[in-house]
């Protein structure tokens, strides 16, 4: 081999492993930075290579000079010859491995002594392709040409393609402000400044405009429809965080922009794969496969409880009986709307919220059992009650007695939950609707 050649293959700066064919070559650092698979699939970073440069895959699987041997094998036929010396071609041929003593001499004389043509083949470039076909023309859809007056043309504030340009314009009456500037001899020096500074707010509404344009082109915030199908990508991901993280495109490029927003759409993934993982571990999966199987059984799982739902419904309504009775004619219309029979399906029963737990709160030691009770099943606090009550009872006392909606002016909460504190102390004695009869109980219990 000749002088100041490498013996073998350098040394990968991430791994520090010989280089194997294929591997990647940088085609942008210079000197070129060459790094093995691994290393490149990390994203490794050397002195100035950057993993976002582009590369070109180094493979020595073509042919040369004979079929059968490629530039691989020729290199390391090359390199066995340097080593042991020409003629002695069992040493060759135990140091290729791949080939016998009597092909190693006669691939070496054929192809590199008694060869009388170029020293190396002309390889095709295969960038070079010559493909004869017409020229089809089409209107470009970047930036898109929407019809005048369409939908499109006005969710693209009256962009037109054909002039570059916006039928509307920022602040578009900002040329009213200057038509009538005139400026002449007879203007005092205050009048000049005046106008001056006019102009001067024109000239800057001029460049605002050109900013927010320029954003426009350098963001593609242009073409909404393919903004949407960019964005769909991020649904189950930072879709939320989108319209707050659009404020840093003022600090980044646009080529940078993008890869800070793909960025996190990486790591949030990255996220709900290892959500996902640490699921299967705390079910006691530890194979991918099983993960699979697993993810099916869930679903098929929440289908059955969906079918299910039907006997939680009525075991939540069976204490009421009026829901229970809408719930089953319910359930009876579904089912002959299912057999094709038209009929009207009758409103959804409202759920009973369940009874409060009064234990401990304020005024739960001046009730007794039954109001305790009463305040478990409205919901109320049982201070609260107890002040309604004394209210109630003390105007029942004053007035001789108590109407229905005398008590809802005086207590200022649900109706509903006054007819029931109101029909309570009815039944309990407490106050009475007729004039004529007296409250059997007192208010303040001794």
């Amino acid at each position: 081999m000749m002088e100041g050649e490498p013996d073998e293959d350098p040394p990968c700066p991430g791994c520090s492993c010989n280089l194997q064919c294929p591997y990647i070559r940088c085609v942008e650092c210079v000197p070129n930075t060459e790094l093995c698979l691994r290393c490149f699939a990390k994203g490794f970073e050397y002195n100035e290579h950057k993993n976002d440069h582009r590369y070109t895959v180094i493979k020595n699987d073509f042919k040369l000079f004979d079929q059968g041997w490629t530039a691989a094998d020729e290199v390391r036929l090359l390199r066995a010859v340097a080593d042991c010396g020409v003629g002695n071609w069992i040493d060759i041929a135990n140091q290729m491995q791949t080939r016998s003593k009597q092909q190693c001499e006669h691939h070496y004389l054929k192809c590199y002594i008694n060869n009388r043509g170029p020293i190396l083949p002309v390889l095709e470039d295969p960038w070079i392709t010559v493909h004869p076909s017409p020229v089809v023309f089409k209107l470009s859809d970047d930036p898109p040409r929407p019809a005048v007056g369409s939908t499109q043309q006005t969710e693209m504030s009256g962009y037109m393609a054909a002039r570059g340009d916006f039928t509307m314009e920022y602040n578009n009456y900002a040329e009213l402000d200057i038509r009538d500037i005139d400026f002449s001899e007879m203007d005092d020096d205050l009048e000049k400044d005046l106008k001056y500074a006019v102009v001067q707010i024109y000239q800057n509404c001029l460049r605002e405009r050109q900013r927010r344009k320029r954003i426009i082109r350098k963001y593609g915030l242009l073409h909404l429809q393919r903004l949407s199908v960019i964005n769909r990508k991020y649904e189950h991901t930072i879709k939320a965080w989108l319209d707050s993280l659009r404020v840093f495109m003022r600090l980044l490029p646009p080529i940078e922009f993008d890869k800070y927003i793909e960025g996190l759409h990486y790591e949030q993934e990255l996220k709900n794969e290892i959500k996902q993982l640490q699921e299967f571990r705390e079910a006691g999966i530890t194979r991918l496969r099983l993960g699979r199987m697993f993810h099916r059984l869930k679903l098929r799982r929440e289908e059955e409880k969906t079918k299910r739902r039907a006997l939680s419904d009525v075991l939540s309504n069976i204490q009421d009986q009026t829901a229970c009775q809408q719930w089953l004619q319910r359930q009876a219309a579904l089912e002959s709307v299912g057999k094709g029979m038209p009929i009207s399906l009758p409103s959804a029963p409202r759920k009973c919220a369940p009874p409060l737990d009064i234990i401990g709160m304020p005024g739960y030691e001046k009730l007794n059992a039954r109001e305790r009770e009463m305040c478990a099943l409205v919901r109320l606090v049982p201070q609260s009650f107890y002040e309604f009550k004394t209210l109630l009872v003390n105007e029942c006392k004053r007035q001789g007695h108590l109407k229905l909606a005398q008590a809802r002016t005086m207590i200022k909460i649900d109706v509903n939950k006054t007819r029931k504190i109101y029909d309570f102390l009815i039944s309990d004695g407490y106050i009475n609707k007729d004039p004529l009869l007296a409250p059997m109980k007192s208010t303040v219990a001794k």
